[in-house]
């Protein structure tokens, strides 16, 4: 009997997983919670990257080309100097047919202000309006140009007969693209400078003219 009871005492057997503390649960994880601050300017960056990549897109679809201008034909028929005036007086009659092309076959173009000015040794001797504010795809519109008037007058002008007078013509505006029906640029600043060498009643040749977007 003694012998059994020693067996039955060495046969005892601990199971690990029945020690005291080995059934505590783990700690629950913490998630934090995004404020509705942060949801929003999560989302906003998202919409602004939307945004970018589409217009990054359409922009290399469409790749505008520069609006293209030139000079058909300008004549000058006056230009002299009254130099008895104070201040000296120039009087002057430029007339200008203009070339305003839209080479984009899917972009049309709207002219905001675009506008002549007669330039002379430096000098801007008269300014006007052009008439044109729209221009679909893929279009050339001629538009004539009056600067006629009296100015005060710029240095060393040369009045004699068959005499050379390098009269320039800019134009400045602000012009915006039209992509599709839906979406345009934000405006820019156009400008445009063709430079002319006139003599009086003689009408000048086809001339190209530096744009500048």
């Amino acid at each position: 009997m003694m012998k059994q009871q020693q067996q039955d005492q060495d046969g005892i057997h601990v199971d690990a997983g029945d020690a005291p503390g080995s059934d505590a649960p783990p700690p629950p994880s913490r998630h934090r919670r995004m404020s509705p601050l942060h949801i929003f300017i999560i989302a906003f960056l998202a919409v602004c990257a939307l945004v970018g990549v589409i217009a990054l897109l359409v922009w290399l679809i469409y790749r505008p080309s520069n609006i293209q201008v030139s000079v058909d034909a300008a004549t000058l028929s006056r230009f002299s100097v009254n130099s008895t005036a104070t201040p000296p007086a120039l009087s002057f009659n430029l007339t200008a047919g203009l070339i305003i092309t839209n080479p984009n076959a899917r972009v049309a173009v709207y002219y905001d202000l675009l506008r002549a000015e007669g330039i002379y040794l430096g000098e801007r001797f008269d300014r006007i309006a052009l008439p044109i504010s729209f221009q679909p795809a893929n279009r050339a519109d001629v538009v004539r140009a009056v600067l006629a008037g009296t100015s005060a007058a710029a240095g060393g002008e040369q009045t004699a007969k068959g005499a050379l007078y390098p009269v320039d013509l800019w134009l400045n505006g602000v012009v915006r693209y039209r992509y599709g029906r839906l979406m345009r640029t934000a405006a820019s600043t156009l400008s445009v400078k063709c430079p002319l060498v006139l003599q009086l009643m003689v009408a000048s040749g086809t001339v190209e003219c530096t744009v500048n977007l």
